[in-house]
């Protein structure tokens, strides 16, 4: 009796392993997110539909064009794919409203190929289009000629304005200095610098990797220490009850008193109760309390460090003085980068020109 080839094992594997590629290589050499999504959709409904296949012959087409569309991906033939994807037209006359169904579809379909660039321009456009028509300036039909050609340099260059005058004023606040920072992480301030030379993508992911530990290392040393002074609680109870069946006698101690570990100075030594001449105590409270302590030395351990790096930051030849010599030279480059920008391409700017438009000029000189 014929088996269907999903219920072999090495084909299930090839199958698997081709489909994983084909899905990690969609979003890197597509840019459109509504074609990325056609291929998908169509590649999952094939696979749904063709999964009992018995026939050698047709899994074996359906390989190959699997195959090929992996190809075209690495090879970047998004018409291809696009061709390769779209279903087999029926050979029968179609009716009037599915010929202007498909046409609305191939109209809608035009944009799927679109770079990233073209898109953000087009969003502009949208964007530009809107404003204006709400304020009635613009009439609420416009022909797509009169779009492209006339309200696109438009649109892009009132964009650019926009950005020009963000750029002037941030000059025109002077030049930007570094400071420090910190975040609290339970006793531990965590320092470090802030200036434009390491902010946003340019900061250093070491330091999110520092901070998030050290936010589950502070955590786990006070769930430690209440997990201890909860232990100690019942240790009091044994010490008690071992102290009344030997001598009829009940322990007085005030334990929250007795596990306190103060410090006011972290270079100075720490205040805490002497410990009890009491043999139940020592024998049942005192390990816990001593683990308590070493748990509080801990922190503030990583206090003192983290002080003393602080002072690091501070000295002289520190991150800081660094990045604020730094951060001056990057806002004395700019600036003088603006006026040359002003001096020769400003006035000479023209939206309709390329090359000359205010996006490209922007570009050129560095902003």
């Amino acid at each position: 009796m014929a088996q269907n080839f999903g219920r072999i094992p090495s084909h299930q594997c090839y199958v698997l392993n081709l489909y994983r590629t084909v899905l990690r290589n969609v979003p890197k050499n597509c840019h459109s997110y509504a074609f990325q999504n056609e291929i998908k959709t169509n590649l999952s409904r094939q696979l749904t539909k063709h999964k009992h296949d018995k026939s050698s012959w047709s899994v074996y087409i359906l390989l190959e064009k699997f195959n090929q569309l992996n190809n075209y991906l690495l090879e970047g033939k998004l018409q291809e794919i696009k061709h390769l994807i779209q279903p087999l037209k029926k050979t029968s006359k179609q009716l009037k409203t599915t010929r202007i169904l498909n046409s609305l579809n191939d109209l809608g379909n035009e944009n799927l190929l679109q770079s990233p660039g073209e898109i953000r321009e087009l969003h502009a456009l949208s964007t530009y289009i809107k404003q204006k028509q709400d304020i009635c300036l613009l009439p609420r039909y416009i022909p797509k000629k009169y779009k492209l050609n006339l309200l696109l340099p438009l649109a892009l260059n009132d964009r650019a304005c926009v950005k020009l005058y963000n750029i002037h004023q941030k000059l025109e606040k002077g030049s930007p200095s570094a400071r420090l920072s910190y975040t609290k992480e339970g006793r531990n301030q965590i320092w470090f610098v802030r200036s434009p030379i390491n902010k946003g993508k340019r900061q250093s992911k070491m330091l999110g990797i520092l901070i998030r530990q050290e936010r589950k290392d502070s955590q786990k040393n006070i769930d430690d220490i209440n997990f201890c002074e909860s232990n100690a609680t019942w240790a009091l109870h044994e010490a008690i009850w071992e102290e009344y069946l030997e001598s009829k006698r009940t322990i007085e101690i005030n334990l929250a008193k007795y596990l306190e570990y103060n410090i006011d100075n972290p270079n100075k030594p720490a205040r805490y109760t002497p410990a009890s001449r009491n043999k139940k105590i020592n024998d049942w409270v005192d390990p816990v309390r001593e683990v308590m302590f070493n748990l509080q030395a801990k922190s503030i351990q990583k206090v003192v460090y983290y002080s003393d790096y602080k002072e690091k930051l501070l000295s002289e030849d520190g991150q800081l003085a660094y990045l604020d010599k730094l951060s001056k030279a990057m806002y004395a480059k700019r600036l003088d980068s603006f006026e040359k920008m002003t001096e020769e391409a400003l006035p000479y700017v023209t939206p309709f020109i390329p090359k000359k438009d205010l996006s490209s000029v922007l570009t050129k000189y560095g902003f």
